[in-house]
């Protein structure tokens, strides 16, 4: 089980710089769609952090958050892009 405070300050998305904190302020201060709204957060088109930024979207509109599936999608986001990081020095 993860602490609220700390998964609130983990990073959403490396590009935008935001947290979880900030990413459900901007969700919830807007009525863009998602496709919308996610570039408010990441400031980017890319793709890497949207699992995690749906779900956040998604626990925004229904005004619940499970900060234990946060923290998992974060996580295995990172794992993601350290084994493809690990991947391009083999090569």
């Amino acid at each position: 089980m993860y602490d609220k405070e700390k998964v609130l300050e983990m990073e959403v998305c490396a590009c935008g710089a935001k947290n979880v904190a900030q990413a459900i302020e901007i969700f919830g201060d807007t009525a863009l769609p998602f496709k919308k709204a996610k570039k408010l957060v990441t400031e980017c088109n890319k793709s890497c952090c949207r699992g995690v930024l749906m779900k956040l979207f998604d626990m925004n509109q229904y005004g619940r958050f499970d900060y234990d599936e946060i923290a998992y999608l974060i996580e295995q986001r990172a794992e993601r892009i350290k084994r493809l990081g690990m991947g391009d020095e083999d090569e």
